[in-house]
């Protein structure tokens, strides 16, 4: 019986780890009047966790920009820490 290399086994350890993490993740595109998402501007990505983050063209998160928080019924606004802001306005979701 053939054993795959530990260069092929660390591979496909390394894929099934990328294609999981992405899978906890949504993300949310601009787009314009016709409907045709607008790759080039910021986008937002949605965690497991409920939280919202604002992501550039590139991908990258912005954590120095303003998050939010699902819970329920409700968006709050977030610190970068994911701290719940509470004296800040908060969204009701329908």
């Amino acid at each position: 019986m053939k054993f795959p290399s530990k260069l092929t086994f660390k591979a496909s350890i390394f894929v099934l780890i990328t294609i999981c993490a992405h899978a906890e993740e949504n993300r949310i595109y601009q787009t314009d009047s016709l409907g045709n998402i607008q790759y080039n501007k910021p986008s937002y990505t949605i965690q497991k966790d409920g939280r919202i983050i604002e992501t550039d063209a590139a991908g990258n998160k912005q954590y120095d920009k303003q998050q939010y928080q699902i819970k329920g019924v409700k968006t709050y606004l977030v610190d970068s820490l994911g701290n719940i802001q509470y004296h800040k306005p908060l969204f009701l979701n329908k």
